[in-house]
């Protein structure tokens, strides 16, 4: 009971840190030290964990696909490429409902920080012509905008997870697409049905409203072939359609150089690096094994505790990177055995990243219903149930393994 106390000590720092706006990846390397500090761990011990973790083969390259993922997106930025996909989308999509969830969708193919934001006012636009309410525009912007997150290979949050797992991204995305069809199926259901159909409105040009999304979205469908269907590593894809990128576009080396270093978060890769420690020096102290002898000594069930602590990390952090550096490390030694089965990554998953969806520290929540001048609660009228359908998928998937 004395190591869950201490456990627990070191969790309360960190979302008390965290609630101070401190940087997720700072944190969970302070975490680490403490941890090390009330399990007794040797300091040239601690220290060799640190480096272990940090220059391990899939910490550096988790970090290099992550830095990569990043300039494609301001690349695409600087290229107006998400301007044509918008355009093209709106050419190409007679029904304005069907539109008001693709484009946050859309947008959601590229993690970029305030994503949800970049959306808003598109949909805002739409919401204003369809003559529905704030809290209905903010939760099909944010909802939908989030769905790929339990599939997509390109979401730093999507690889932390899958490496902390121990699992290859395309078997997280072979296991996880029921997550990702219940998603859309909530948003659908929760956010879409009982809009009706804007009338009078001229049809589209579809044929240019192809070209453009060609024009604009071609790097990320090379991207996804490459890597889902061809099975290229992100490693190779990622900077060989970066290059392309750059080639076609004739990018001046001197503004690359300055999308790089100007306009990519990198405070995002300290959170990777971070991530890795914070797991390591868990194994490394036995507190990871002193926290199950506690729960078994407090009679949690194991299924329970494999929902509840992803959930509680990405509730209390609002971040998918928050919930899966915190939440797995600490039940994936509960189970049996490794790699977990389909059914408990779902079930794990689903807590992580539902915890994250309905947090109200969730920046592109918090950011989103203040524009839309959105009521919380009435956000979350729409929320509860869409999480719930979500959660019951996963929980499903979890009986079935079992």
């Amino acid at each position: 009971m004395f190591d869950l106390l201490k456990l627990l000590s070191v969790l309360v720092l960190v979302l008390f840190l965290l609630g101070r706006r401190w940087n997720l990846g700072w944190v969970l390397l302070l975490a680490s030290v403490l941890l090390g500090a009330l399990f007794a761990r040797p300091p040239l011990d601690l220290w060799q964990d640190f480096l272990t973790a940090a220059l391990s083969p899939l910490t550096l390259r988790l970090a290099a696909v992550v830095i990569f993922i990043m300039m494609l997106g301001e690349l695409l930025r600087e290229t107006a490429g998400l301007e044509r996909m918008a355009e093209g989308l709106e050419g190409l999509v007679r029904d304005a409902r069907i539109v008001l969830a693709v484009w946050p969708a859309f947008i959601g193919l590229l993690p970029m920080v305030g994503g949800a934001m970049f959306s808003a006012p598109l949909v805002d636009q739409i919401g204003e012509r369809l003559k529905i309410d704030g809290a209905r525009r903010t939760f099909v912007n944010y909802w939908f905008r989030h769905a790929w997150e339990y599939v997509f290979p390109l979401y730093p949050s999507f690889l932390l997870g899958a490496a902390l797992l121990g699992i290859s991204e395309h078997r997280a995305t072979t296991t996880l697409w029921p997550l990702f069809a219940a998603s859309i199926a909530g948003g659908v259901l929760f956010g879409l049905v009982g809009i009706h159909r804007e009338e009078g409105r001229r049809p589209p040009d579809q044929r240019n409203g192809l070209s453009l999304l060609a024009r604009g979205g071609w790097p990320v469908v090379l991207v996804l072939v490459l890597a889902l269907v061809v099975h290229v590593d992100l490693l190779i894809a990622l900077p060989a359609v970066i290059l392309l990128l750059i080639r076609v576009y004739r990018i001046p080396l001197e503004r690359v150089v300055t999308i790089i270093w100007q306009r990519i978060p990198w405070r995002t890769v300290v959170v990777i690096f971070g991530a890795m420690v914070f797991r390591q020096v868990l194994e490394s102290t036995g507190a990871v094994r002193a926290l199950s002898g506690a729960f078994a000594a407090l009679h949690v069930p194991p299924p329970v505790l494999l929902f509840a602590v992803p959930f509680a990390a990405g509730l209390l952090t609002g971040l998918g990177t928050g919930a899966f550096s915190i939440g797995f490390p600490i039940v994936v030694p509960l189970l049996a055995h490794t790699p977990p089965s389909a059914g408990e990554i779902a079930w794990m998953w689903s807590g992580g990243f539902l915890g994250v969806m309905l947090s109200p520290m969730h920046l592109c929540l918090a950011l989103t219903h203040d524009y839309f001048h959105a009521r919380l609660g009435a956000v979350y009228q729409r929320l509860l149930p869409a999480v719930l359908l979500v959660g019951a998928t996963g929980g499903g998937l979890y009986l079935l393994s079992h």
